[in-house]
């Protein structure tokens, strides 16, 4: 009985992982990794001179906006094979293209 529980449970939990935003690729070389909603909140695994290059992407969970407006996309980084690189990531919204 147990198991039955739990096999429909996660049966029903299911859908809503995929349940997620657009993947997003940098407009730029330039496009900073941030730790959170401020331009100079460089992520600390991005630090020194890091960049991301147009084979990167963000699989966006949410979006945030800080006080001056600057909007913000949240969400884990992908490397160009498609290995999660860094979760939980901040980027500014004009540095990546989310278009179709």
């Amino acid at each position: 009985m147990q198991k039955t529980a739990l096999l429909l449970c996660g049966l029903m939990l299911a859908p809503t992982a995929a349940l997620a935003g657009p993947t997003c690729s940098p407009s730029d070389d330039k496009a900073r990794i941030l730790s959170g909603p401020s331009a100079g909140a460089v992520h600390r695994a991005w630090q020194g001179g890091k960049q991301v290059g147009y084979g990167w992407s963000l699989q966006v969970e949410r979006s945030a906006h800080d006080a001056a407006g600057t909007e913000y996309y949240v969400g884990d980084l992908y490397d160009p094979n498609g290995s999660l690189a860094t979760r939980k990531v901040f980027v500014i919204e004009r540095e990546w293209d989310c278009g179709p």
